[in-house]
């Protein structure tokens, strides 16, 4: 039924092509013709010459109005000549047309001979007169120009006004893992990542987990944050990276830096030790080599372009040491090694190549193809949680794996009015994680030892082995896109379709086949004992299928005098399924010996599919009717994004489950826990290794609306001011519901002193904290029950968010370049019915009102938060150069991967089973209010200073750079433990110290 749906939507979208169709967001150049008496002219030939076009030349006429547009051309300098017999020729030399903007270059023809041509000269158009739609654009030059830390997506985008990392990267030492960007309140899974208008999103984390892309492959890079257009379905940021296809002559670029531990400040301060951070993150190595060339194949026909990047971090991870002994299971401490830190060693390799052909007049094509190889020596992803001392055996490692994006595009310039496009993108991650080091492998398979994972819950330390299993992940996405414009002067009317089909396989299991589980200790008056086990329903495997997410667009640009209207919808269309999947023999033998009853097998399913409409509606006014003026405003629904892990891998039975339960006796198998049902308390969770969720019948798809208003100035030639309101709204958020606990008397409250009140140790807590705690006890005839929950759409939850942005972009003349700008804003949230369904609470949790204490953000004082921003170069005399970033956030800005992100600091509290039901899960509930605790600001300035040579006889340019990251050497806290006890409150991770990196750039 789903394929011959999917069939009959493809089929329709082809149809749908031979219709008048719209003008996606690419550059174009487009104008009014008249005459000295002010009377349109139509008629007039107007090309569009540039050596970044392996075609050379694009044509248009003016329609009857005088007016015209060239779309799809490449970001570079233009020129643009008007001829029509009985008027002289006019030139406009010098445009240069950055990515995804609209230079309104006008024409202006007087009585003369053909033959005479008359040469006008103006500063390039900053303003974008004909769409709503807000973007920054950073051009090669000022890419190679200005430090960025990692040269990577996220790294780049940080210095973008409204534009959040989720984290800081300093000289580029947090470039190897992901990051996430976000704007304006949407979330990092609804980025839309595309390369040469194709979309290369991964599929993990519903799109939000990216590939490492290779910054020497690209011209430009176009970051749009609001106004997206019907082409698009996220409604979070939309980068266009429009590749380097070489061109007529042959060109090269070398970019190489490098740095060590010599050359960093020391990671630790004296505030930093007094908050408990015993070590910090220490640089020990950075290195990038960047090698790209490209040129002609066949001179306008056939052109090539390609890269290669070797990059590697190495860094000691903070808190995180070697052992002073030599492990045993037997352990039921950590002995650290306080003066040998453990080191995450990390290497990326990209291999990238494209072709550009011109197959005739009218048609090119064009290949991509990169192919990247990661490493990484320790990495942490802690089940448990985030820990104050770690083992560096509990480090897992990922070893060389190769990823690849590929894309294929066929363009057709099929008459002056008629443009077609098609391509195909491939985005393939397969990778591991979770092996262990090398020294456990090798005595695991020798039998010379037994990795089990340790956890002390009381001080945070964790050793022995990762308390996380062996992943084997295979995801591959695969989008498919056609589009077809048709262009007059006053409309640019486009339509197409966008598809994507893809999997995501996992694997899951510990590479020591005994355990499928990790040891919890606490210590109580100064001694260390083992108390409880958590287990995991490994191994296990699960195939997510991605079936069809598809969109079939139009889109229109239609000009009105000083009126530029862009009306667009969008209907998409959801199907995602799971495959059929049985529990493996090694985990059934496992699960009957810790009690649990045989699993059944579990048969493929569909989940419910999706069919909504987006509208999209922006409109921009030319003031004063000259192109320096533009008041804009767009309105449009995004609705949110899908791919395999929201839907349906959050419902495959498969998924990895936890079950925490007492340990009866210990002492009696000598520390080692030995699997059977005589040495383990009750269940806490009666659905392990069951379906615990499923979606509701009626289940709808969340959105977004978003508003935007803004307006955009040219002050003078080459420079612009812009500033805008933006509001974003959240509806039909998912819950999680367990019907057997919303019922009366489920449970029953209990109020407890406040141990940041009157507990041991006092003084340690912040923010606004209550004397007294509400806790809700369950009714013991009810525990675990309900399985499986459901997960309902809420007519109460919502996310609000609402910004107010001021930026600048100047061209100062003689290369100088400056950027920045702020932005104030807030997100509040309303998630009390229940809890929030972004698959990150257990079984247990649902509907348990412990975890909806405030649960409303609107009831209490949250402020706006500032972000500042300010970037440029600045040529000085002698070849010498100066240029840099600064970075100024609010304290506690988090964007991850989920839709309950916050940027205040919540400290919990992890109740004792004393003050709780006998067999009640752990219950961890929200100590000071919303919006009462926030970490340090976090400012960042990074400066570069280098010297330019000219090479032989003018055949290029290179030169020498120090750049010096961090330069005031700011230490602020990132990240610090949360839950009350006494490490709460101790630094887990500060701001990378000053670090300075030498290197050389060459462009000949």
């Amino acid at each position: 039924m789903a394929g011959r749906l999917v069939r009959s939507v493809f089929v329709g979208a082809l149809a749908l092509l031979l219709l008048p169709t719209v003008a996606r967001a690419q550059s174009a150049i487009a104008g009014v013709v008249k005459d000295t008496t002010g009377a349109v002219l139509p008629g007039v030939t107007v090309e569009v010459a540039s050596p970044a076009l392996i075609e050379q030349v694009r044509t248009a006429i003016t329609d009857s109005e005088g007016l015209y547009k060239i779309l799809d051309l490449r970001p570079g300098t233009y020129t643009v000549t008007f001829t029509l017999p009985g008027f002289a020729t006019v030139k406009r030399a010098g445009i240069e047309l950055p990515a995804n903007f609209t230079a309104p270059v006008n024409g202006e023809l007087r009585v003369g001979a053909i033959e005479e041509t008359v040469t006008v000269s103006g500063a390039s158009p900053v303003v974008d007169v004909t769409q709503a739609v807000t973007q920054q654009v950073l051009p090669q030059t000022l890419l190679d120009a200005v430090p960025t830390g990692g040269r990577n997506i996220q790294s780049v985008g940080a210095t973008l006004v409204g534009v959040t990392q989720s984290g800081p990267d300093v000289a580029g030492a947090q470039g190897m893992q992901q990051t996430y960007i976000a704007a304006h309140g949407s979330d990092p899974k609804d980025n839309y990542i595309m390369v040469d208008g194709i979309r290369l999103n991964g599929i993990e984390g519903d799109g939000a987990i990216q590939q490492y892309f290779n910054e020497g492959m690209f011209s430009e890079m176009s970051y749009q944050t609001g106004g997206i257009s019907a082409e698009s379905s996220g409604g979070g940021v939309r980068l266009n990276m429009i590749p380097k296809d070489g061109g007529n002559t042959l060109k090269g670029d070398v970019f190489f830096s490098a740095t060590g531990q010599s050359l960093q400040a020391d990671p630790l301060t004296p505030a930093l030790i007094s908050q408990g951070l015993q070590a910090g993150n220490a640089l020990v190595s950075i290195h990038d080599l960047n090698v790209s060339a490209g040129g002609p194949l066949k001179v306008n026909k056939v052109w090539f372009f390609g890269s290669t990047r070797h990059w590697g971090v190495n860094q000691t991870l903070a808190n995180s040491f070697y052992g002073a002994t030599p492990f045993s299971a037997t352990d039921t401490a950590f002995n650290a090694d306080l003066s040998n830190q453990a080191i995450d060693n990390n290497l990326i390799k990209s291999y990238m190549t494209r072709v550009t052909w011109q197959v005739s007049q009218k048609n090119k094509f064009s290949f991509y193809f990169d192919r990247l190889i990661k490493f990484r020596g320790h990495e942490q992803n802690s089940v448990a949680g985030a820990s104050t001392i770690w083992s560096e055996d509990t480090f897992s490692t990922r070893q060389p794996k190769q990823y690849y994006m590929t894309e294929a595009k066929w363009t057709g310039v099929w008459s002056t009015r008629l443009l077609f496009e098609a391509g195909i993108g491939i985005n393939n991650e397969s990778y591991t994680t979770g092996e262990l080091q090398p020294g456990l492998e090798d005595c695991l398979a020798a039998g010379t030892c037994n990795p089990i994972p340790k956890v002390n819950i009381t001080n945070g330390q964790t050793w022995g082995a990762p308390d996380t299993p062996f992943y084997v992940h295979t995801p591959v996405r695969g989008t498919l896109m056609t589009a077809l414009s048709y262009v007059t002067g006053s409309h640019a009317v486009k339509g197409g379709f966008e598809l994507s089909h893809g999997k995501s396989g996992l694997q899951r299991r510990f590479q020591n086949p005994a355990i499928n589980f990790y040891e919890r200790y606490h210590t109580v008056n100064g001694v260390t004992t083992p108390f409880q086990v958590t287990l995991f329903n490994t191994p296990t495997e699960e195939q997510d299928k991605l079936n069809a997410d598809l969109g079939l667009y139009l889109q229109d640009t239609w000009t009105l005098k000083k009126l530029s209207l862009t009306p667009g919808i969008r209907w998409e269309y959801f199907n995602a399924s799971y495959a059929e999947e049985g529990v493996s023999v090694q985990q059934q033998a496992l699960m009957l010996a810790e009690g649990y009853a045989q699993r059944p097998l579990f048969p493929a399913t569909t989940m419910p599919t999706f069919s909504n409409l987006a509208p999209r509606f922006g409109a921009s006014y030319d003031l004063f009717g000259n192109g320096k003026t533009a008041l804009k405003a767009s309105i449009a629904r995004y609705n949110a994004a899908f791919s395999t892990t929201t839907f349906p891998q959050a419902y495959n039975p498969m998924v990895l489950s936890t079950d925490t339960r007492n340990w009866l006796n210990p002492a009696a198998t000598g520390n080692i826990f030995v699997p059977g049902v005589s040495q383990l308390g009750p269940s806490t969770n009666s659905s392990f290794g069951l379906v615990t969720r499923i979606p509701d019948s009626g289940i709808t798809r969340p959105y977004n609306l978003e508003m935007t208003v803004s307006v955009q100035h040219e002050l003078r030639p080459g420079m612009s001011v812009s500033g805008g309101f933006f509001h974003r709204h959240y509806y039909n958020l998912i819950y999680t519901d367990n019907a057997a606990l919303d019922v009366p008397g489920a449970f029953t409250p209990t109020t407890v002193p406040n141990p940041c009140v009157s507990g041991t140790p006092l003084g340690v807590c912040g923010g606004t904290q209550p004397a007294t705690l509400t806790l809700y006890k369950i009714n013991p005839a009810l525990i675990g029950k309900g399985a499986p929950v459901i997960d309902k759409n809420s007519a109460n939850n919502y996310r609000v968010y609402n910004g107010i942005e001021g930026s600048f972009m100047a061209r100062l003349g003689g290369g100088a370049q400056v950027f920045g700008g702020f932005l104030m804003a807030r997100q509040i949230s309303n998630l009390c019915d229940s809890a929030d369904g972004t698959g990150t609470i257990s079984f247990a949790q649902v509907s348990d009102p412990n975890y909806t204490i405030n649960c409303d953000q609107t009831l209490f004082d949250i402020p706006f938060r500032t972000q500042f921003k300010l970037g440029g170069t600045y040529p000085l005399p002698y070849g010498l150069n100066i240029s840099g970033t600064f970075q100024s956030y609010p304290g506690t800005r988090s964007y991850g991967s989920g839709a309950t992100n916050f940027d205040y600091l919540q400290q919990t509290y992890q109740v004792p089973a004393a003050l709780l039901t006998p067999g009640q899960a752990t219950e961890v509930v929200n100590l000071n209010a919303p919006g009462s605790l926030y970490l340090e600001r976090w400012n960042q300035l990074d400066l570069r200073f280098a010297r330019k040579f000219k090479m032989p006889m003018g055949k290029g340019t290179w030169q020498v750079q120090a750049d010096l990251f961090n330069s005031l050497n700011s230490h602020p806290v990132l990240s610090q433990t949360t839950n009350y006890g006494t490490a709460i409150g101790s630094v887990t991770s500060a701001l990378q110290p000053r670090i300075l990196t030498l290197g050389v750039q060459m462009h000949f």
